[in-house]
């Protein structure tokens, strides 16, 4: 296949500028999940915000700059603690895994059970289509690559079949063939797949857009506003009721609402591509200009679109050449050759997790270690990881044939202090000898100081009287033990006896989770108590994702209370708190009313007026347990 340089510039250019128009007028409507039904004159604030659905691929292109196809997962890890501050949502989850040494894919999964699906990557998908125009297995795979930093199969998914998209769409115009063709990446049978045939079935059946957006919500919505589960389906509305017509498709989109300055963003990325940046109509053009606007530490030499272009077209053209897809192009203007580091090694190392990357005391976490690139020879491989843990074997032979090390590295078991750090390095004593350093993380301790539930209705209460052969009872009013003043140590002896071993809830997602112990039904409430050590005096966010009621004190003073039975998610009620240097005690009062209650907790630091929402900030990991 060919593409006339020109003609591909354009539609690159067309591509930029169709994102920073969509998300310039999807942004001040993010997160409003009404119909939201606006005039053309009403679509353009007064002043360009920054767009972190564009910012963060500005950011791979330099990391493609230096790397070129040698670029993996771990340089764009690090090119994002470098050069992104952005700590929201799944970014932020991703950000703490990888200051814990988790490295992709599993920096996507840990603790991230609800942000996971989030629209977070399938909005940064472009980049990897514009680079490897023609070629769109290849833009797939380093979608993959870039969406597990921080989420799983369905959000990934979406920015595989993105960027395949957009690869194609340099031959393809027509976004139904483009959906058609590589809708496969997917992860078939999921909310996702299905609802974006659900989708194309509404249109295909002539409903109208509002018809089509209440059956997506009807038959398997989500309220979170930015998942991608809804709002990847809800960007193909767009383009399918839009047509060809920026103007039209992106109204389309914003219609209805949820995550509306991504499904925008992406709709106008893959119009103004297809038409190139000469066919977007100029009343659209003419708001957004040619200035760059970003909100990350990293900024590029050429604060403008049309550079951004000119750079990315370049990348395009001379990955086309090393990698030979297939791809050539006419009237090529110079290029400068990619640079020395853009040479891939020659070795590589990585690990595998068997199961979650975290411990508690006297865990074992199994992994495989596994050896890359060329090897002529055997050579000894090591691994030496935190005071206290085991690791069997610790070191062993690899060969050009045996390059899969299982090693499982055994936590102390008794140890007066956990950290929520532990990092192990992995060394290959070759003649260049080679390094790589990963993490386990600590899981948070909590002794279990029993459960408690009313046995016998309250005699005034003729509701709980007609209950009382088939229910207990319990309340967040009534105090089972004396909060806060409970003789702890006593307590958790007792119920250690009583439980017949040590009563000690491991919280290692952040999850606390008392039927690790007991499976009690019906309603009851538990106390638990952590002890975990701040290396300074500070004020942090304590951040709380329940489902159910709570009471939750800090250092003997009642800091939240909650009487509430909701839906979880990781943000349901956050809390600013003063931690004191040193040891710092949690008592939590627990509540469960029904089945599946959970309840989360986690610390974000609070580190000036300028990131005024803890979700701003970063997850701290420096905090220590007290070992029970």
């Amino acid at each position: 296949m060919n593409l006339i340089y020109e003609r591909y510039l354009d539609q690159v250019l067309g591509g930029w500028i169709g994102k920073s128009i969509g998300g310039t007028i999807g942004a001040r409507f993010e997160g409003y999940k009404g119909w939201i039904e606006l005039s053309p004159d009403e679509m353009f604030p007064q002043e360009i915000p920054p767009n972190d659905d564009l910012d963060i691929q500005i950011l791979w292109l330099k990391v493609l700059e230096e790397k070129g196809a040698a670029l993996t997962s771990d340089d764009m890890a690090a090119a994002w603690l470098e050069g992104c501050w952005y700590p929201f949502n799944e970014y932020g989850i991703f950000r703490r895994n990888w200051q814990l040494g988790i490295h992709p894919p599993y920096s996507g999964q840990f603790t991230n059970q609800f942000w996971e699906t989030g629209m977070g990557c399938p909005i940064r998908s472009e980049i990897w289509g514009y680079v490897f125009p023609g070629a769109p297995d290849l833009a797939a795979k380093y979608a993959w690559m870039d969406g597990t930093l921080d989420h799983t199969g369905q959000s990934v998914g979406g920015e595989r079949m993105f960027a395949a998209m957009a690869s194609m769409a340099f031959f393809v115009p027509d976004v139904r063939r483009l959906a058609s063709m590589f809708i496969h990446y997917l992860p078939e049978g999921t909310p996702i797949e299905r609802l974006t045939r659900v989708a194309f079935q509404a249109y295909d059946e002539g409903a109208s857009l509002r018809d089509a957006r209440d059956r997506i919500l009807a038959i398997a919505g989500n309220p979170e506003a930015c998942d991608s589960q809804i709002n990847v389906p809800f960007t193909f509305l767009g383009l399918l009721y839009g047509g060809n017509d920026m103007e039209k498709a992106l109204l389309s989109a914003l219609a209805c609402g949820y995550d509306t300055d991504c499904t925008l963003a992406t709709a106008g990325a893959f119009i103004g591509q297809i038409l190139g940046a000469s066919g977007i109509p100029e009343k659209l053009k003419m708001p957004i200009g040619d200035d760059l606007v970003m909100g990350i530490q990293y900024h590029r030499d050429e604060m403008t679109l049309s550079a951004l272009a000119r750079d990315t077209a370049r990348i395009g053209v001379l990955l086309a050449e090393d990698l030979g897809t297939g791809i050539t192009f006419d009237k090529v203007p110079a290029l400068t050759p990619l640079p020395a580091t853009a040479t891939p090694p020659t070795m590589t190392l990585n690990v595998d997790y068997q199961g979650l990357p975290a411990a508690a005391p006297g865990d074992a976490v199994s992994i495989v270690v596994h050896v890359g690139g060329e090897m002529s020879q055997s050579a000894e491989l090591t691994i030496e990881g935190p005071e206290g843990w085991t690791l069997t074997p610790q070191s062993a032979t690899v060969t050009p044939v045996k390059r899969d090390i299982s090693t499982t590295l055994h936590a102390p078991a008794t140890v007066p202090m956990w950290p929520e750090r532990n990092l192990f390095t992995v060394r290959l004593n070759t003649t260049s000898p080679i390094t790589y350093t990963f993490g386990v993380a600590g899981a948070g301790l909590w002794q279990f100081l029993g459960v408690y539930y009313d046995a016998l209705p309250e005699k005034d209460n003729p509701k709980q009287q007609s209950r009382r052969f088939n229910h207990h009872f319990v309340s967040l009013d009534k105090d089972y033990l004396p909060e806060p003043d409970i003789d702890v140590d006593k307590t958790y002896a007792e119920w250690s006896r009583k439980l017949g071993r040590s009563a000690v809830v491991a919280a290692y997602e952040r999850e606390v989770d008392p039927t690790q112990l007991i499976g009690l039904a019906g309603p009851y409430c538990c106390y638990l108590k952590r002890t975990i050590i701040s290396p300074e005096a500070r004020e942090v966010y304590l951040v709380i994702g329940n489902s159910d009621s709570f009471r939750l004190y800090l250092n003997g003073e009642k800091v939240a209370e909650e009487n509430e039975c909701t839906m979880w998610a990781p943000f349901n009620n956050v809390y600013r708190v003063q931690l004191k240097q040193g040891e710092n005690d949690l008592l939590l009062k627990l509540i469960r009313h029904r089945e599946g209650s959970r309840f989360t907790l986690g610390f974000r630091a609070v580190t000036g007026d300028w990131r005024p929402h803890h979700n701003c900030e970063d997850w701290l990991v420096d905090l220590i347990d007290v070992v029970p």
